[in-house]
């Protein structure tokens, strides 16, 4: 009975870790640029954290992380998907996005992220103390 018992927890033990790996591997991660490039836009459910240095156009913009720069294309994808970064309401020059699933552009290769959700626009806290007048020590 005791081995029946023990045998069954076990299972269950072996059962319950795998189960919780799995969710682990199924959870969005964040990438770097770098990392994104060197997988050649294939790390899964991944998101990436990068700053607007500069708006080229309506639908590019050049965005970086502490480890490049790549252009952020959203032109690309359903109409409802499409940011114009000419827009008030849109990310401006030093806004933060939180994007998710960018689609590699192999005719472009290391320039070019296209097929992107944005997720969340960040304002700098740098920029945005700078703006109220505060300084931060």
């Amino acid at each position: 009975m005791k081995k029946t018992i023990a045998r069954t927890l076990s299972i269950v033990l072996v059962l319950i870790s795998v189960l919780c790996f799995a969710q682990a591997e199924e959870s969005p991660k964040f990438v770097t640029i770098l990392e994104w490039l060197d997988a050649r836009g294939e790390c899964g459910n991944c998101m990436l954290l990068l700053k607007i240095t500069q708006i080229l156009n309506p639908v590019l913009a050049v965005a970086a992380d502490e480890t490049g720069t790549i252009n952020l294309f959203s032109g690309n994808g359903e109409d409802s998907m499409i940011i114009n970064f000419m827009s008030d309401e849109c990310p401006q020059e030093g806004a933060i996005l939180v994007i998710a699933n960018p689609r590699y552009n192999e005719f472009e290769g290391t320039v070019e992220m296209a097929d992107w959700t944005l997720l969340r626009i960040m304002q700098d806290p740098a920029l945005q103390s700078k703006s109220q007048g505060l300084v931060y020590a």
